[in-house]
């Protein structure tokens, strides 16, 4: 019975054990590389406010080390801007210079998203990192 007992114990250890490296195996590279706004178009399953029409989706990347790349999104009106937050402890704070929207906290891998339906240029910042921002340009 006490063997039995053991196994078991191992067992769950074990899957304790690679359940976790697993999770981190990846945070190595991201908190190694200079982390950034980086921002990829037309991504699927992102999580939206807002909507309005069929525009396309694009993310910017709030990552570590205060460096922005690219620092400029060209978008079309209708289009869905989200941001999502790498920083794995504490938070950022999203500032629209523009006024678009109140400062937007943005804990670890929740996004906040905008549909920008009028035409114009947008300064997006991160508030007390002033590296740290996006110029997007609606057209």
């Amino acid at each position: 019975m006490k063997g039995k007992i053991l196994v078991l114990f191992l067992v769950f250890v074990f899957l304790f054990a690679s359940g976790c490296a697993e999770e981190d195996a990846g945070s190595g590279a991201e908190d190694s590389a200079a982390s950034e706004a980086v921002v990829t178009e037309s991504q699927e399953n992102v999580p939206t406010e807002n909507v309005v029409s069929d525009g396309k989706e694009h993310i910017v990347r709030l990552e570590y080390y205060n460096v922005t790349r690219p620092s400029e999104l060209d978008v079309l009106a209708g289009d869905t801007v989200s941001w999502w937050s790498g920083k794995r402890q504490g938070t950022y704070v999203l500032v629209s210079e523009d006024g678009l929207f109140p400062d937007q906290e943005m804990a670890y891998s929740v996004p906040y998203s905008y549909t920008f339906n009028t035409p114009g240029t947008y300064i997006f910042s991160v508030k007390d990192v002033p590296e740290m921002n996006v110029t997007i340009r609606v057209s």
